[in-house]
């Protein structure tokens, strides 16, 4: 009886110790897709403006 429960000790602790790795993988891929995203968003945004800021200049160099 006692072997048993330290075996069933030691399984619930791998358990946990997996299901934690787990959380732990995930959190960094979902974080690291997070940073991409945002860096692209800036990049667009930054496309965006020097699109319109190259449309805006004849005009301004016109008058």
């Amino acid at each position: 009886m006692d072997d048993m429960l330290k075996t069933l000790i030691i399984l619930v602790l791998i358990y946990y110790l997996l299901k934690g790795l787990i959380y732990i993988v995930l959190w960094q891929a979902t974080y690291k897709i997070q940073e991409r995203a945002l860096e692209a968003k800036a990049k667009k945004q930054a496309e965006r403006e020097e699109r319109r800021k190259a449309k805006s200049k004849p005009k301004d160099e016109e008058v």
